[in-house]
């Protein structure tokens, strides 16, 4: 007996399962009463004709036997193949079967298949469709090798890869092979009805002389049958009315199963139905309830909406920043807060892009989220009006065979972040002018000091040229060119601190000699070293090459510094300063025993004008060091790495990308020009110049080799004076009233195309260094440049290399040659002095080293270095200071 209880809310995919179930049971009782009948008719049979019926019976049964035993074959076929396999590779996957087991299970059925497949072409091949047989052994083919690969999964225990490959391999093998099986089954079961059907034809002739014991028999069989028939409709009816129940909502309705048979089977299928059931409503109602929750925590816009544009989803947040009320816009097709033209705007876009009109907005969001998600922002109006941006995340929804059902947005408010933006904005418009005001009061200072320093420098070298000049005068003018040439360095520092800053600091590649350099460095720092009791070391990588390209002065710069401030800061102990090679590249490193730095030093240490907390007293300079030799090494393609611990000392470490490089040309000195070698052609310039103590002190200075001097104040004074005399080489002062130096350039250059000129040399001159480089001036149209104040040397050797001109010049005076005398009177210098000049001369800092040379006044030892620096004979200088 079959007896339910309470539950809920059924699905009606429940009725699909039960007809069939109910379908069976009814073809079971009508079987039931027709064999009763059947049963009934041959009982009465047997008493009339049992000798002939009993022949006909066996005769009938046989052939019944013969066509039945083809359909128990193909139905074991069948079974084993889509219930014993599937069935045993699902428990394995589900965890109630061990993988052996299953695995044991899967080859006992395949074997048992394969067996009686073959019995049953052996027995049934002329009873069957050969094609039909070819077809089920083409997918027996393909079907044993997903078994095998079904076999290798059981085996190797892999669970996961199990299931997806009897779901979406092994599955869609076995249907097809079961459905040709079921088609060879219904034809032996045809075969055998029609073997039956011709077996009542014979036997219907007999039937006409047994209607009397027939009626009895069918009398007993219907009484028999409608009894069992009733049995069987009271137990069905019970068991409808429980799954009615459940269908109806009551999902508690739990069947209680006695016996062992079909209907037995089916009150155990119907319970875990239900419970599956039940456990899928449970677990839909959690996530909507999760859902909810997201919708009404989430801090950002969540609007949901079908493919028809009609809204379904409108949560708090939304409604908090739009204004609007979820039960106002849920069921609208209406969207206020999209702004229309920026709609519009959009679907303009897209058509262009596809060819044929965009006309609404749900099409919009479709062809954005086509191709999946679509992010991007937009504007949301509020019910108020106002303009809210957004970032807005558009994509699909599906549903659950995957089909797109509607679209979800979910848009971030971004009013913060464009307030920040525009005050980023701003700010770094503030920073950006102020910036350029910064440059342009450098190019400014730059030219109002270097202008008037060109005019002393300028008319110092010029009387300091005249032989008649007593002693003390060549030591005033001297004193005049030292402290000229020293406040010229000081505006470089200034304008190369600047062009750090602004990123205009160019390298300067060349040749070097990696070892001379270091060596000359640790010589330089030896006497502050010693005098600090410190050990100054040298540890050179014996695979340097003897030359390296690159730029020798700023690295020397920053060697210089860094093995300074070792020296410096360092009380006891040693500072190390070593070098390798390897793979192209140089590292440089500098350890000290001084004191350290702590971590928090470190971490703003190459800030500029910084100074370490434990050094900050004891300084010397801004603390721009670090910061100019960290940007220099940048420049140069490396980055200078710090290890460091309080009391334990510091080590600075930086490598650069140096290739090997060839020995250097040596210029050679030919001492101060005093006119043009005879024989060559007389030579016309012109200097143009709006200040009057430039031009004069240019002219004259050119008028004494025996140039022929023009002079213009302005550029189109410049332009007169050159079509009138034609010079060959023009000295072009850039900022001029009336028409500037590169407007006087457009000119003549522009004349010379017109009327086919010989070609003009022109050469910048300027005090605006800063924001000018040869480069430039030379896609402008200019030849050369020559930034104020100039010495006379680099005069000359421009006009000598434009001009393919030869110079007489005058051999040096010098009363001491190094390294003997001159030597003798350096080491009468203090060794304070001797060591700022050594560190001026290995940095290449030449005017750095006149300054301090000035400071000797008339020595006479200072004429001499004076005659050395000027023609750059510096390795001879740095020997003598050595020796």
């Amino acid at each position: 007996m079959l007896q339910g209880e309470p539950r809920h809310q059924s699905d009606p995919p429940l009725d699909v399962p039960m007809v069939s179930f109910l379908s069976r049971i009814r073809i079971a009782a009508k079987l039931w009463l027709g064999y009763s009948i059947v049963a009934g008719i041959l009982a009465g049979l047997a008493l009339i004709q049992l000798g002939v019926l009993h022949d006909e019976e066996n005769q009938a049964l046989r052939i019944f036997e013969k066509r039945m035993v083809p359909v128990r074959q193909l139905k074991i076929v069948s079974d084993a193949y889509s219930i014993r396999i599937l069935f045993a590779a699902r428990q394995v996957r589900g965890g109630t079967l061990e993988p052996a087991e299953g695995l044991a299970q899967v080859r006992a059925a395949r074997r048992e298949a394969g067996e009686q497949w073959a019995a049953f072409k052996a027995t049934a091949r002329d009873l069957s469709n050969p094609e039909t047989v070819a077809r089920v052994d083409a997918l027996s083919t393909y079907l044993m090798r997903d078994l095998d690969t079904l076999e290798q999964l059981l085996a190797e225990d892999r669970l996961p890869a199990l299931g997806r490959f009897v779901d979406d391999d092994l599955l869609p093998q076995i249907l097809p092979l079961t459905s040709l099986i079921s088609g060879l089954v219904q034809v032996q079961e045809d075969a055998a009805q029609r073997s039956v059907e011709a077996m009542s034809a014979r036997a219907w002739r007999t039937r006409t002389w047994s209607y009397i014991t027939i009626l009895g028999g069918l009398t007993a069989a219907l009484v028999l049958g409608y009894r069992i028939a009733r049995d069987l409709s009271g137990s069905i009816r019970r068991m409808v009315e429980q799954v009615r129940r459940a269908a109806e909502g009551d999902l508690e309705v739990r069947v209680h199963i006695g016996g062992r048979d079909e209907l037995a089977d089916m009150g155990r299928e119907l319970n875990r139905m239900i419970a599956r059931l039940r456990d899928t409503i449970h677990a839909l109602a959690e996530r909507e309830a999760s859902e909810r929750a997201v919708l009404h925590s989430a801090q950002v816009a969540i609007i949901a909406r079908d493919n028809d544009g009609t809204v379904r989803r409108f949560n708090p947040y939304a409604e908090q920043l739009l204004g609007f009320r979820a039960e106002d816009m849920v069921g609208q097709t209406a969207a206020p807060w999209v702004d229309a033209e920026e709609m519009e705007a959009c679907a303009r876009v897209l058509s262009r892009q596809l060819g044929h009109p965009v006309t609404s907005g749900t099409e919009v969001i479709r062809l954005l989220t086509e191709a999946g998600p679509d992010q991007r922002e937009w504007t949301f109006l509020t019910r108020d009006g106002r303009r809210v941006p957004m970032l807005v995340a558009l994509s699909t929804i599906s549903g659950a065979r995957g089909e797109r059902v509607g679209f979800l947005s979910i848009g971030s408010d971004l009013t913060e972040r464009k307030v920040l933006e525009a005050e980023l904005r701003a700010s770094e418009a503030r920073a950006q002018a102020a910036n350029h005001a910064k440059s342009a009061f450098l190019s400014n200072m730059s030219h109002e000091l270097r202008t008037p320093l060109n005019a002393i420098l300028g008319y110092a070298q010029l009387m300091n040229r005249r032989t008649e000049r007593s002693p003390e005068d060549r030591d005033q003018l001297g004193r005049i060119l030292s402290a000229g040439e020293h406040l010229l360095s000081l505006i470089n520092d200034v304008l190369s601190l600047s062009k750090i800053e602004s990123g205009g600091l160019e390298l300067r590649l060349g040749s070097f000699r990696p070892l001379t350099l270091i060596e000359g460095l640790v010589d330089l720092q030896r006497i502050r070293a010693e005098a600090k009791g410190l050990e100054l070391k040298l540890e050179a990588d014996p695979s340097l090459p003897a030359y390296l390209e690159g730029d020798e002065a700023k690295l020397r710069q920053v060697l210089v510094n860094l093995v300074g401030n070792a020296v410096k800061f360092t009380a006891k102990g040693s500072v190390t300063l070593s070098a390798r090679y390897a793979a192209g590249r140089a590292a440089f490193s500098v350890t000290d025993t001084g004191a350290g730095i702590s971590e928090e030093d470190q971490r703003q240490l190459f800030q500029p004008f910084f100074q370490a907390g434990s050094q900050a007293g004891n300084a010397e300079g801004t603390g721009l060091g670090l910061h100019i030799s960290r940007s220099l090494v940048h420049l140069m393609g490396g980055d200078i790495a710090l290890e460091s611990r309080v009391g334990q000392g510091s080590c600075f470490t930086f490598s650069l990308p140096l290739p090997e490089g060839e020995p250097p040309l040596e210029l050679e000195d030919r001492g101060q020009v005093v006119g043009l070698e005879p024989g060559q052609r007389k030579v016309s310039m012109m200097v143009v110049d709006d200040r009057l103590e430039n031009r004069d002190l240019l002219a004259r200075l050119l008028g004494s080799v025996g140039f022929q001097v023009y002079s213009a104040a302005d550029g189109a004074e410049a332009v007169e004076l050159w079509e009138r005399h034609r010079p060959e080489l023009l000295w072009m002062d850039l900022r001029m009233p009336r028409m500037s130096g590169f407007e006087a350039l457009q000119v003549i250059r522009g004349k010379e195309l017109e009327q086919n000129l010989p070609h003009t040399f022109i050469v910048a001159i300027s005090a605006s260094v800063i924001d000018l480089d040869r480069e430039t001036l030379r896609k402008a149209g200019f030849d050369d440049f020559m930034g104020k104040p100039f010495r006379e040397s680099q005069l000359f050797e421009l006009a000598g290399r434009l001009l393919g001109l030869r110079f007489l010049t005058r051999e040096p005076e010098v009363g001491l040659s190094p390294p003997g005398a001159l030597l003798d009177c350096l080491h009468l210098q203090s060794a304070t002095w001797r060591a700022d000049l050594k560190e001026a001369v290995l940095i290449g800092d030449t005017e750095a080293a006149l300054a301090l040379v000035g400071q000797l006044g008339a020595d006479p030892v200072a004429e001499g270095l004076r005659q050395l620096l000027k023609a750059y004979k510096l390795q001879e200088l740095l020997d003598a200071l050595n020796g």
